[in-house]
């Protein structure tokens, strides 16, 4: 039998038993041909955490079949073949469900070659640690004295001089009429939910790594003192997010959200983490 990158196809399937997960193949219950060129067929069945592997003269009574060659094959199996490069090159072809074969990843432990397996395996070592740059980045006039207000208690907001829109977080000119505000307004703190979204990715944070847990609300609030679209945006406390109602202007029919009201941390550093999140004003 021919060797390719120094296997033969017959290894991988030997090979298949010793290597086989049974916790992988928990509520799996597929059949998987494979029809190898010049070499032979084989039939894989996996039902309740067990496998049974033979050779079979006819595949296509499988779910699922892989058709390829040797070459290909094998090198699929020790990660030497990209699958979706075999198969825009025709040298892999699946009948069937291609997501239903994929799943053979999660049945078996990739194929070691002889003594591979045997070489232990380098310790990952991890420090982790807050990066500290001697660098200080100013946050501007605006939006610090929207911080120092936090420090308070204060949500402060910016008001357009020609439009009267407010805006909080603030900024230094209207993206709307492109002016310079200046004129502060305290808003809030506590306020109608209008919008939040499901968030499901887990955000990093930059500095240490850390993520929250998810799924987090990521929620629009109208603060007391705002108007239509002025919304602030900040997170939900995580225990409430299948509680509360969003509010709604549609044909000039008002809709009225939860009443929210922010919960402030004990310590607070002039940060847009000084409020841990909102949560129902009950």
């Amino acid at each position: 039998m021919s060797e390719y990158y120094g296997i033969k196809v017959e290894d991988i399937f030997n090979s298949m038993k010793d290597r086989f997960r049974p916790e992988g193949a928990a509520g799996i219950n597929h059949s998987f041909g494979y029809e190898i060129k010049n070499t032979g067929k084989w039939k894989l069945t996996v039902a309740d955490g067990t496998m049974e592997l033979e050779t079979a003269d006819d595949v296509s009574d499988c779910d699922v079949v892989l058709n390829t060659d040797g070459e290909t094959f094998v090198g699929l199996s020790i990660g030497k073949v990209d699958a979706m490069s075999a198969l825009t090159s025709r040298k892999l072809k699946i009948q069937g469900d291609f997501n239903t074969f994929g799943l053979t990843s999660r049945i078996f432990q990739k194929y070691m070659t002889p003594g591979q397996e045997t070489r232990q395996e380098q310790e990952l070592l991890t420090l982790k640690k807050t990066i500290s740059v001697k660098q200080r980045f100013a946050t501007g006039p605006v939006f610090g004295k929207f911080l120092k207000g936090l420090k308070d208690k204060k949500i402060l907001a910016i008001k357009c001089p020609e439009c009267g829109r407010l805006q909080t977080p603030p900024r230094e000119a209207c993206a709307i009429c492109r002016v310079r505000n200046n004129e502060w307004v305290e808003v809030g703190p506590n306020g109608e939910m209008r919008m939040m979204e499901y968030c499901y990715y887990a955000s990093p944070d930059p500095l240490t790594g850390e993520t929250r847990e998810t799924p987090y609300g990521a929620i629009g609030i109208l603060l007391d003192g705002c108007k239509d679209e002025e919304v602030f945006w900040h997170l939900l406390n995580p225990e409430q997010l299948d509680r509360v109602k969003m509010g709604s202007v549609i044909n000039g029919k008002v809709t009225h959200g939860s009443r929210l009201r922010p919960v402030w941390n004990e310590n607070r550093t002039g940060s847009i983490e000084d409020i841990r999140y909102f949560e129902i004003d009950e």
